[in-house]
Parts: structure tokens; C-alpha cells; sequence
């Protein structure tokens, strides 16, 4: 469990620093770091690469809540919606090349299911419930949120479904609603699955 934890955090944090420098060095440092903490990828992996990293530190405050089963789902959830979103809808209209290619694979296609692997197999499932799905919700509808807002004023939207400035507000509250119900299913799945796999458990262990 520790060895991959490492493999994880180590690729987790190369790609989003290699990321960082990449969006610096093309925009300046000051739009670039605005516009690279405004991609819901970005942060979804940084999320990942924190709970990565949380088990292998020693313990405190910031490290248990990484380690929070219920924290770790959620992660989860995000990065799968952040894996899935970009290969359904916005996988050819990013199209990077060297260096900012490889760090978009990592990004895209192998983190999150170097993750998703994690959660299956060192997560512990009993206690996630679906009362938890309302509380898994919040970062993702902040986002939007403060992306709308930010957008509202800078005229700078980072996905084309979030892009009020183009298509105006009503359609992207139901793309917005859309992504929601997106977000719920998957939640749901996860929580599913880990009732699945604990009752597994434990009927192995009764023999």
C-alpha cells in the first residue's frame, strides 16, 4: 500500500507542478496562476495528490482529514467526473503538444484511475452512506459559482459548458443542473459499490 501511495503522490505531483509551470510560462505568472486554479481538473488533482501524499506524513489535523473514507469518496467521485467530462466533451478541443501532452495524459488518463484503484482497494467502505452525497456536492457547485462569478467579470470562462458570456446564463443553469445530476449518479455509485464490496468482505471473513 505505501509503495503505490508513493508511485501515486510522486506522479500526481510531478504532473500538476509541471502543469503549473506550463500555464506560467505561456500566460505570465500572475494569469497564469489564475487561470490554472481555474480549471476543476487542476484542482480535482491536487485533491488527489493530497491524499496521496496524507499517508504518508506523519499524523495531524490536515493528514486524518485526507484520510477520511468519506473524504477519499469524494475525491473519487471528482476525479472520475474530471476523467470522463474530458474525454466525452473536451478531449479534441485540447490538443497540447511535448511536454504539456504528456502532463495532460497523466492528468487525464492515468491519475484518476491510479486513484480510483486506491479507493477499490485500501479504502475502508463500511461506514459511506448515501446521506453523504449532499456534503460531496459542495466543492463542485462552489466551483461553478465562483467560475460564474469570475467569468461575470473577466469574461473568462474555462470550459465551453460553463461559458454564460456565450450562451448566457439559462443554459448554463442546465448544464450546470445536468452536471449535478452527473455528479449525484456517480456519488451514488461509489457509495453503492462500497456497500457492495464491504458486505463481500465480510461474508468472506465468515467463511
Amino acid at each position: 500500500m505505501q509503495s503505490y501511495r508513493v508511485l501515486g503522490a510522486s506522479i500526481g505531483w510531478f504532473a500538476i507542478l509541471a502543469q503549473y509551470w506550463i500555464s506560467t510560462s505561456e500566460s505570465g505568472w500572475l494569469a497564469g496562476s489564475i487561470r490554472y486554479f481555474g480549471y476543476f481538473t487542476l484542482l480535482g488533482n491536487i485533491q488527489v495528490a493530497f491524499a496521496f501524499t496524507a499517508p504518508l506524513l506523519p499524523e495531524s489535523a490536515a493528514t486524518r482529514f485526507f484520510q477520511r473514507p468519506g473524504v477519499r469518496t469524494a475525491i473519487g467521485v471528482y476525479i472520475l467526473v474530471i476523467a470522463v467530462i474530458f474525454y466525452l466533451l473536451l478531449r479534441k478541443l485540447y490538443d497540447p503538444t511535448g511536454l504539456g501532452a504528456f502532463v495532460n495524459a497523466l492528468l487525464h488518463y492515468v491519475i484518476p484511475p491510479l486513484y480510483l484503484a486506491d479507493w477499490a482497494l485500501f479504502v475502508p467502505k463500511e461506514n459511506l452512506t448515501f446521506r453523504d452525497i449532499p456534503y460531496w456536492l459542495i466543492f463542485p457547485l462552489l466551483y461553478a459559482a465562483a467560475t460564474l462569478l469570475h467569468g461575470a467579470y473577466s469574461g473568462y470562462y474555462p470550459y465551453p459548458f460553463l461559458d454564460a458570456g456565450k450562451y448566457g446564463y439559462p443554459h448554463i443553469a442546465i448544464n450546470i443542473a445536468v452536471l449535478t445530476g452527473f455528479f449525484v449518479s456517480v456519488s451514488a455509485g461509489f457509495v453503492a459499490a462500497g456497500r457492495l464490496a464491504s458486505r463481500q468482505s465480510v461474508q468472506s471473513e465468515l467463511g
